[in-house]
């Protein structure tokens, strides 16, 4: 099994980063191999042995000797899966975060992991991957990103106060909000908001709302606070009918509902809870 660690940033950084998460084996083989998108890209460090992920679109599996990396948006369902005796962290960013870090454009790195090295040239970032491969626990790799993350985004230029905005819109209807009802919240045209979205994201509105949308779905179907059926997510989620969740999700995860919910979960009920809820999209 799976456990599960999270913790949130220092309150200055919660517009640049969702959570920072701790992920540990405990020697048995997982089978923790497909992830929903969930509109997050993220950075990664290797605490403890190797990982199994491919490279998205490159289909190339990560060289045991990576130690870190950033896993940009996925639009599609990918494979994970961590060795038996593994412990990575995570950082969970918000969508506008790595071109604040790295310059690197939100849309270069859609459906692409990269190593650190790939990233940057900042050699701060090799000794943050050192500090955080030889700390003991979650809070003592906390204080270190929160104090490195807090320089490096001093230093950075600020974030599209209108893409922030028009994101946590998305977020707070779970991916039921419409182009149009976006464009009125956000006050602008919708030829505006699909030209920020694309440059920024690297994808539309649309595309974004019903990654967000399907990763809710996924999540009650896992949670079983929930118990719905697929006909009250659809109505929960604000779908006109079954048939349309149906055909978002295998959109997103190439199989239906039915299919997903087939595979093994690695997590004891207590991680699954924690696991489930970094995912409220506050």
């Amino acid at each position: 099994m799976l456990k599960f660690e999270q913790k949130k940033p220092h309150p200055r950084l919660r517009n640049y980063i969702r959570s920072y998460w701790l992920m540990e084996g405990d020697g048995s083989e997982e089978h923790l191999d497909l992830l929903v998108p969930d509109g997050y890209p993220e950075l990664f460090f290797i605490l403890k042995e190797s990982l199994k992920m491919e490279r998205f679109s490159g289909g190339k599996q990560w060289s045991p000797f990576v130690e870190g990396g950033l896993i940009g948006q996925a639009t599609a369902q990918f494979t994970f899966q961590p060795t038996p005796y593994s412990k990575m962290l995570f950082v969970k960013l918000y969508p506008w975060t790595p071109n604040q870090l790295f310059g690197i454009p939100s849309w270069k790195l859609n459906d692409l992991a990269i190593d650190l090295g790939a990233a940057t040239k900042d050699l701060s970032f090799r000794r943050l991957n050192e500090q955080v491969c030889n700390s003991e626990n979650l809070s003592d790799i906390a204080a270190l990103l929160d104090a490195f993350f807090l320089k490096k985004l001093s230093e950075a230029p600020p974030s599209n106060s209108f893409l922030t905005f028009a994101v946590r819109q998305i977020y707070a209807s779970d991916g039921t909000l419409s182009i149009d009802g976006l464009t009125k919240h956000v006050h602008a045209t919708r030829r505006y908001v699909e030209k920020v979205f694309k440059e920024k994201i690297g994808m539309s509105p649309k595309q974004y709302a019903q990654i967000i949308r399907v990763k809710k779905t996924s999540m009650y179907l896992l949670d079983p606070r929930f118990q719905y059926n697929i006909r009250e997510i659809a109505h929960r989620l604000d779908y006109y009918d079954q048939s349309h969740l149906l055909k978002d999700f295998k959109a997103v995860m190439g199989q239906s509902p039915s299919v997903y919910l087939q595979r093994e979960v690695g997590f004891s009920k207590s991680d699954l809870m924690s696991y489930l809820d970094q995912w409220d999209y506050s």
